[in-house]
């Protein structure tokens, strides 16, 4: 079982010469996404992904549950879409 979400992030926390983002479920910490590089952008980047998994699972589950044999609904299919351009930063 998987902490249930939304999973949001933090847009930017100091912490010596580095910047974290730090991933939560309210005040629950998930993860710390780390800029060590200078590679900020990709830091954002890869914590919006992670606070985005309940959504991506929420989708997948709702992609492949049992049908009536015709395939996922419109409804689904869009709300999966939804999820994977959030998820990306493409909303």
């Amino acid at each position: 079982m998987h902490t249930p979400g939304p999973w949001t992030f933090d847009r930017a926390i100091p912490a010596d010469d580095t910047v974290s983002r730090i991933v939560r479920a309210g005040n629950d910490h998930i993860a710390v996404v780390m800029d060590l590089d200078g590679a900020a952008q990709e830091a954002v980047d890869n914590a919006r992904l992670i606070a985005a998994a309940p959504q991506m699972l929420r989708a997948l589950q709702r992609l492949t549950r049992p049908d009536d044999g015709r395939g996922p609904a419109d409804d689904d299919l869009a709300y999966a879409l939804d999820v994977i351009r959030a998820a990306t930063g493409e909303a």
